[in-house]
């Protein structure tokens, strides 16, 4: 694992969206310093701490680990939070299975228009 990689996009993120290590840290639930050494690359955060960041944050663990250069915090008109984004990952399974359905519905009489 890459902790300087790892560090370096959950910081630019935080600073992207404007958030300072207190909030962040607050709203994950871990202290203020234990973020700050994650961000720093001295700290690896536990799978539930990483889970809350990627939550908070709203971009996925592949991007924050540098599996994917793709941030979806972001879209291409203007840098404004995408209403979408995050939205499924975090899901439970009768939610996955409701919003399954509704695209199907919906596909199938879109065809019909």
């Amino acid at each position: 694992m890459n902790l300087s990689l790892l560090g370096e996009r959950i910081k630019f993120t935080r600073t992207d969206q404007k958030l300072t290590l207190e909030k962040l840290s607050e709203r994950v639930g871990i202290s203020r310093n234990f973020l700050w050494e994650i961000e720093a690359g001295r700290k690896a955060p536990a799978i539930q701490t990483l889970h809350n960041i990627c939550k908070e944050l709203r971009v996925s663990a592949d991007y924050l680990f540098g599996f994917s250069s793709k941030n979806d915090y972001t879209n291409d008109a203007g840098g404004k939070p995408s209403e979408t984004h995050g939205m499924i990952d975090f899901l439970n399974e009768d939610e996955t299975l409701l919003l399954y359905e509704l695209l199907k519905t919906y596909r199938k009489y879109r065809k019909r228009l």
